[in-house]
């Protein structure tokens, strides 16, 4: 039997583990798929909405922290709005699309800064989503220049 240079039986042995372009290149598009997917992961569960139980302890301040026509989040749990001067509601301040903090209040929505979802800030019901449900209503009760959120 004859060989020639190129059969696999004159074939250097160690030229298997000498990397080929093609070897290089598809090694680092795995690695690199693995890293994009990796870093979605890791974006993604900052927003999860497993987080999401519901607030147990009441939550206090004074009606002077709430603006009229706005609102402010207290305890990173809750947003308490005051569309008009003695008007107060409370809602979870958890996004219902995917766990983020609500952290602003205009005169007409309360606002999720990772999607732009906009709730209302008498109801908690979406106005625009992508989130689809409202946010969680909470009793609130004024009583002496004091707010108190009821938790469940």
């Amino acid at each position: 039997m004859t060989t020639t240079p190129n059969s696999p039986a004159e074939a250097d042995p160690t030229s298997q583990a000498d990397p080929t372009r093609r070897r290089v290149m598809k090694t680092a598009g795995v690695a690199g798929t693995v890293a994009v997917i990796g870093g979605s992961v890791a974006a993604t569960s900052a927003c999860s909405s497993d987080e999401e139980a519901e607030p147990t302890k009441d939550a206090s301040l004074p009606t002077s922290d709430v603006p009229v026509g706005s609102g402010t989040v207290i305890e990173d749990t809750y947003v308490v709005t005051q569309p008009k001067d003695g008007e107060f509601f409370a809602f979870s301040s958890v996004c219902t699309h995917q766990g983020c903090q609500v952290t602003r209040v205009t005169e007409e929505a309360i606002i999720c800064p990772c999607h732009s979802s906009h709730f209302s800030v008498t109801t908690g019901e979406v106005m625009s989503g992508p989130a689809e449900e409202p946010l969680a209503k909470y009793e609130v009760s004024e009583s002496g220049g004091t707010l108190t959120v009821k938790g469940k």
